[in-house]
């Protein structure tokens, strides 16, 4: 039992974390894109979640090569995650136009 004396319970749990936290950002940045498209209101936002998405999956798979032993593209998934989501952070607050503002005020009547 030497592994788990020194952190080895720490290793083989965070990959469960891990996932379940990816699942859970994924997924509600998926549902909310799903949420507004349906409701054909505020474009920017279905376009911004999207972008958040597909930001964690992709410092995900990064993460997951390295931990398969292929660690050469872990920074350039960082890179690139971190842009994709800071670009749909950007698009999600983006104000609303005059047209998407009446638009989702008459979506919130019904």
């Amino acid at each position: 039992m030497p592994a788990i004396r020194n952190g080895g319970m720490v290793r083989l749990a965070t990959p469960f974390f891990n996932i379940y936290g990816l699942l859970t950002l994924v997924g509600g940045a998926l549902w909310s894109a799903w949420l507004f498209m349906r409701k054909a209101v505020l474009p920017n936002r279905v376009v911004g979640n999207v972008l958040i998405a597909v930001g964690a999956l992709t410092i995900a798979m990064a993460s997951t090569l390295t931990r398969l032993g292929v660690g050469a593209y872990l920074y350039l998934g960082e890179l690139v995650a971190a842009g994709l989501m800071y670009a749909g952070f950007l698009m999600a607050a983006r104000p609303a136009t005059e047209a998407e503002a009446e638009g989702a005020q008459a979506v919130r009547a019904v």
